[in-house]
């Protein structure tokens, strides 16, 4: 009987936390991406990829003609992470940028583009595939 006393006693000074360190920020965080696909998906079209000559072709919607883009591309390779590359935004006046293929590994990535634009923030991802 004691025994028991002493385990209910116990179990009752634990701390039993159901939220994790940091789990508001996470949440802020995952919100904010939510938010960021939703600007993308409001766009006239989507963002397109293809593939020729040794370099992958990024499409960008109209909506980016004559707009001051700050953004990045970042090319994630599941399955070995020292064949990831980043790039920064940069397209012609045809809304096309070109990134070279050299470096990319054959197979499968996630292309990862966040941006600014008109004081908004946007994302957008997408699986490819890059064929050598």
């Amino acid at each position: 009987l004691l025994s028991m006393a002493a385990v209910i006693y116990f179990s009752l000074q634990q701390r039993f936390d159901l939220v994790e360190e940091g789990y508001y920020p996470e949440g802020l965080e995952y919100q904010k991406k939510i938010d960021q696909k939703a600007n993308a998906g409001r766009l006239s079209g989507k963002i397109s990829f293809s593939q020729t000559d040794g370099f992958l072709h990024i499409r960008y919607p109209d909506d980016f003609r004559n707009q001051e883009i700050k953004g990045t591309i970042y090319l994630f390779r599941p399955s070995d992470q020292n064949a990831d590359q980043t790039d920064s935004i940069r397209m012609d006046t045809s809304l096309i940028q070109q990134i070279s293929t050299r470096k990319l590994l054959a197979g499968r990535y996630l292309a990862k583009i966040s941006w600014k634009m008109n004081g908004q923030d946007y994302y957008y991802e997408e699986g490819i595939r890059i064929q050598k």
